[in-house]
């Protein structure tokens, strides 16, 4: 083997050894990302199956403060960005007039 095929071998291998180096090195950030998105899966998981007692417990809040008038909750809700309006009670239907036949 000539000097040249020598260098040419040795600088193969070099290259070689730093390939295996950025590969372990990946593959090692890439478990890592791996776990980061599995737990954020699961708070997102975890964030579904409670979204309905949520929204009950914000409705509920709702009608507490439009029932009472409170202020503080009212101010509670908007601060998450919640708002709601009183409804005017509805007023009486009058009697319907007899028919004639």
């Amino acid at each position: 083997m000539s000097r040249v095929q020598h260098a040419i071998v040795t600088a193969l291998a070099a290259l070689a050894l730093v390939l295996v180096a950025a590969d372990l090195t990946l593959a090692s950030l890439n478990r890592g990302l791996q776990a980061d998105i599995a737990l954020r899966q699961q708070y997102v998981q975890q964030s579904v199956q409670l979204e309905g007692l949520y929204r009950e417990i914000v409705r509920a809040l709702a009608e507490l403060g439009a029932r009472h008038n409170d202020e503080a909750v009212r101010a509670l809700l908007q601060r998450h960005g919640i708002t709601y309006t009183v409804n005017a009670p509805a007023a009486p239907a009058p009697a319907a007039a007899p028919r004639k036949p």
